[in-house]
């Protein structure tokens, strides 16, 4: 959890900064045409950590063989996907009346056969708990895609350099963890194992193809109905609460899942674990995510200027949602792990319905009323998304709903104090920003504690224990 915690730190960290300087650099535009192409990206990201990779991660031994077909099938349909995104590069392109769109779809989609490459350094590290080596990849990546990327964009290369930061950083990360694993495929292709990992992994690759188009659905539908500027300002959000949001529940969910494999036998120690994650995560997510919300207005004065103003709002509504996301990736974690990708694969399906259905009427009311449908959708499909986790390992939805009150509580109380700081009579922004922060953070710890949040005990815990630790010196 510390070396995939430290990974968000650097890398989405990294991310941010070198966000503040393209969105200087930029104009909302440009990020409204990568947010077309965004799905290419993420689709990427797909071949990594879906599939055969959470097959490999979560089996309780793995041959040289098995690796060595892993690797050679996730290339085979790599290459596969790629040709599609190829070919369908030129409809895109015509569908949103903006020619640039083909070369950017087909340039982005090589991330595809990139990441392809790695998918089985990502999986032995991950078996070994190696969180350390894939921290160290992924800050390589953000940094040295981050600095080519302003380089590129004081040069005026616009557009060109959001697409050059995307996909250098996956080239790098790739790079990295092949040095770092030592692991070189041989020759070996085994059928049988082929075919026990697909069965394991299709219908998690299928589910998480679905999911990564329909997390851009909204950028989508966007971009056909409104201006590149304002499907820019939503882009520029979602970019925003998503590299706090998601990167900070993908640490639990990717430090826990080779961990909670070893208790897949174990209801009720996974059950059990499995809330403590869940405690623990929306305990840190709860003020990240609300004060987020509540600062949005002073952090894009002072870091974005006035021509990402329109984004305020958005980052605001999609904080909220922000909150959430752990219980979201922590259900479907349970599913990987008790080996039910079939029925991951179904509940992705009926919380994209959920999504589609919210988002077509509000399509009529503008893009503030899309991205509201978002969070709508969001808050919906936590019934369905509890659903499979209460009858496989006794975790109900009421059971969830009750470990998210106590750090929403706290942080909705510390989120007012925030606030009403920022009304304090120092003249200097930054400064008042950070001192609302602290007094934000010092009211967010007490509340926790006075009230009994089990996060904050749970994590008090591991400190004490820390410090108490006896020496092993002689």
């Amino acid at each position: 959890m510390f070396w995939a915690l430290l990974e968000v730190i650097v890398s989405r960290g990294g991310q941010i900064i070198f966000t503040i300087f393209l969105a200087a650099l930029l104009t909302p535009d440009a990020f409204g045409l990568v947010a077309i192409v965004a799905v290419i990206f993420e689709l990427s990201n797909v071949m990594v950590n879906a599939g055969f990779a959470q097959g490999l991660i979560r089996a309780k031994s793995v041959t040289e063989r098995q690796l060595s077909t892993a690797f050679w099938g996730n290339l085979a349909l790599a290459f596969f996907l790629y040709l599609v995104i190829y070919l369908i590069s030129p409809w895109v392109a015509n569908f949103y009346a903006q020619p640039v769109i083909e070369p950017m779809i087909q340039i982005l989609g090589l991330g595809v056969v990139i990441n392809a490459f790695r998918i089985v350094q990502t999986a032995i590290l991950s078996r070994d708990m190696n969180f350390k080596a894939q921290m160290m990849a992924s800050a390589l990546g953000v940094l040295l895609s981050g600095v080519g990327a302003v380089i590129l964009a004081r040069e005026g290369f616009g557009v060109w350099s959001l697409v050059f930061q995307m996909l250098a950083s996956q080239g790098v990360a790739t790079l990295a963890q092949w040095v770092s694993s030592r692991w070189v495929p041989t020759l070996e292709f085994s059928k049988d194992d082929f075919l026990e990992l697909f069965t394991f992994g299709k219908y998690l690759l299928v589910a998480n193809v679905i999911n990564v188009v329909f997390k851009n659905v909204y950028a989508l539908v966007i971009a056909k109905l409104f201006t590149p500027e304002v499907t820019g300002l939503y882009y520029f959000a979602n970019r925003i609460t998503g590299m706090l949001s998601q990167q900070l529940a993908g640490v639990a969910q990717r430090a826990s899942f080779p961990a909670l494999s070893t208790l897949q036998d174990d209801d009720v120690s996974l059950r059990i674990k499995y809330q403590q994650l869940i405690q623990i995560s929306l305990f840190v997510m709860a003020p990240v995510m609300i004060f987020l919300g509540v600062l949005a207005e002073p952090v894009f004065m002072i870091f974005f200027g006035d021509k990402w103003s329109g984004a305020v709002l958005y980052v605001q509504i999609l904080a909220l949602s922000g909150f959430l996301y752990p219980v979201h990736s922590l259900n479907i974690n349970v599913l990987m792990v008790k080996g039910r990708s079939d029925l991951n694969l179904r509940l992705n399906l009926i919380k994209k319905f959920l999504h589609i259905s919210l988002l077509i009427p509000a399509i009529a009311f503008g893009p503030t009323a899309i991205v509201a449908s978002q969070l709508l959708g969001t808050v919906v499909s936590l019934l369905p998304n509890t659903y499979y986790t209460g009858k496989l390992i006794g975790y109900n939805a009421k059971m969830q709903f009750k470990d998210m009150f106590k750090p929403l509580m706290a942080g909705v109380i510390s989120g007012v104090v925030v606030f009403l700081c920022m009304d304090l009579p120092i003249p200097n922004t930054i400064i008042l920003l950070i001192i609302s922060l602290l007094a934000g953070s010092v009211c967010y710890l007490g509340v926790s504690l006075l009230i009994g949040a089990e996060g904050a005990a749970l994590l008090w815990g591991v400190v004490q224990s820390k410090l108490h630790r006896p020496s092993n010196r002689k």
